[in-house]
């Protein structure tokens, strides 16, 4: 995922703090034997107020756990990252150019009204115009047109085939809204007082800018086979690690996920807490900016590479919460088709395994080979300042000096989407919007996202890299795009734009009185209070 604001706070990102009232609604909770029942209200942590209720601009790791409960796609991601209908019931993509959903009948929104097809084009047109300036809007670039076949189908023509199409309907770029409530509420909508209308299991109540967001159960929801059994969730903004982890221990908080990696011994610890486990689809790297000097010689960032020791910062900071990275930000946990290729090139790509002598030598023969001074731009969080400091000094015996420059999370994130690239070396996070290989490559290796608002963030252009990812783009051969897509892996490894520290796990802690979710790797597009219970 993710553009401007998803990267924004990704390692300490809090969803589930929660306590239920003192007093709790007579929903059964305390039954004997500790079963689940339905009722009860619980209270989610955010470690920073949200972007807005809008889903064109839910697009990150904060306002997607709230927008998610409200609004829903046509289509969603199953446990196994697979996509499943939603507000479709069923899809056709019957040639490469053309999708045809089938929409249900039975679904409302949170006002009892029905949806329609008009409501379904409606959002998708208004997430697709550029006067939007959605978030997700560039999701849609490929899409010609938007037609309503009959009362109950859409379909999406494309102007060239496109591999991502398909995923885009289970993000929030496909959130349908009310048409009616939109155009009531126009000029506030999305905000505290004008709110957001959807079809999600919770509803939309107030939202008290900078403290709470309160959602309440929606007795429309028109998924019969599970929840919603909570009668209110509440999402509170704080700001501090500390308190919401110390929160989990009191009891006061019920969950987190991406637990501040200084403070996973201290949850894991927990006896009152669970942790749970999933691989991701994320990566934590360090990135040149390849269009300056003396960063534009590959000889010095392949220098860099080697003297810094990756497996040092694996075992003693990122330890069980991370797995070992190579070259490129495309692991195991997304090779979700033609695995066997995928698993033979990676091993066959440089792992740039710390070596100091090559080190020396890849700078001896560089075009500053006695060192330069630099500046490094880090957040404060804990892998990416830990990152920023152990490169600091595993090249100080190369004779380059490197100024840490640390800032707020958010101005990181703008300066690293800024055309502007105002930095020589940035740590930073990436992960991908969609179960697939490409999420990881074009977003952040293609020349054309090197601008304003592009997570290009190494400001990396190579001619031979943007051809091969815009060739297998068009294809709907997903063999034949793993071969184009592994030819570009293996330039962009030799050219070692980024030095990969490694594929963060996604962790899930709460306590034993929630239950119904498991965290996924694509749990940022969940509605995953649905299925939450209180015992």
């Amino acid at each position: 995922m993710f553009r401007r604001s998803l990267m924004v706070l990704m390692a300490i990102l809090l969803l589930f703090t929660a306590a239920c009232s003192s007093e709790k609604p007579d929903s059964g909770n305390d039954s004997p034997g500790g079963q689940a029942k339905n009722g009860g209200e619980i209270t989610f942590a955010l470690p920073a107020d949200i972007v807005s209720l809008d889903p064109a601009f839910a697009y990150d790791f904060t306002t997607n756990p709230v927008v998610n409960q409200i609004t829903e796609g046509l289509l969603k991601f199953d446990e196994n990252s697979k996509l499943a209908p939603n507000l479709a019931e069923k899809w056709e993509n019957p040639d490469p150019t053309t999708y045809i959903y089938h929409i249900r009948k039975d679904v409302k929104f949170q006002d009892g009204t029905p949806m329609t097809v008009d409501d379904v084009i409606f959002s998708m047109e208004r997430t697709r115009d550029p006067k939007t300036a959605s978030y997700l809007g560039w999701m849609y670039g490929n899409v010609d047109k938007i037609e309503k076949v009959d009362d109950d189908t859409v379909k999406v023509t494309l102007k060239q085939p496109d591999a991502l199409w398909r995923y885009v309907l289970a993000t929030t770029a496909g959130h349908i809204i009310s048409k009616a409530y939109y155009e009531k509420h126009k000029d506030a909508f999305g905000k505290p007082d004008g709110g957001v209308m959807g079809t999600g299991p919770f509803k939309y109540v107030s939202w008290q800018t900078g403290s709470t967001i309160e959602l309440a159960k929606n007795e429309y929801y028109w998924d019969k086979s599970g929840g919603p059994y909570l009668d209110k969730v509440v999402f509170k903004v704080l700001p501090e690690g500390t308190t919401r982890v110390t929160g989990l221990k009191t009891g006061q908080v019920t969950g987190m996920i991406n637990v501040p990696l200084d403070l996973l011994p201290v949850v894991e610890g927990m006896d009152n807490v669970n942790v749970q486990y999933a691989d991701s689809f994320l990566n934590d790297f360090i990135a040149f900016n390849t269009q300056k000097k003396p960063f534009d010689d590959p000889n010095v960032r392949k220098a860099m590479n080697y003297a810094l020791d990756k497996k040092k910062i694996l075992t003693e900071i990122v330890k069980t919460a991370g797995a070992e990275a190579k070259a490129v930000p495309v692991g195991p946990a997304i090779w979700l088709f033609n695995r066997d290729k995928w698993e033979a090139a990676y091993k066959e790509l440089p792992d740039y395994a710390f070596d100091l002598e090559k080190a020396k030598e890849y700078l001896a023969k560089s075009s500053v080979p006695n060192g330069f001074d630099a500046t490094i731009l880090t957040d404060n969080e804990t892998i990416r300042i830990n990152a920023a400091l152990a490169l600091q000094a595993a090249v100080k015996p190369l004779g380059i000096n490197l100024e840490i420059e640390k800032v707020t999370g958010e101005e990181l994130n703008t300066r690293a989407f800024s055309g502007a690239r105002d930095y020589d070396i940035i740590v930073n996070a990436w992960g991908s919007d969609f179960p697939d290989p490409v999420g990881n490559l074009t977003p952040v290796f293609h020349s054309s996202n090197a601008g304003d608002g592009g997570s290009n963030f190494g400001n990396y252009k190579n001619p031979q890299v943007d051809a091969l990812l815009d060739q297998q783009i068009t294809l709907t051969d997903d063999a034949k795009r793993s071969e184009l897509m592994i030819e570009a892996i293996k330039i962009i490894a030799e050219d070692t734009p980024w030095i990969m520290i490694n594929h963060p796990k996604q962790i899930l802690a709460t306590s034993k009185s929630l239950e119904g979710y498991s965290i996924t790797p694509l749990w940022y597009w969940d509605a995953f209070t649905k299925n939450m219970k209180l015992k």
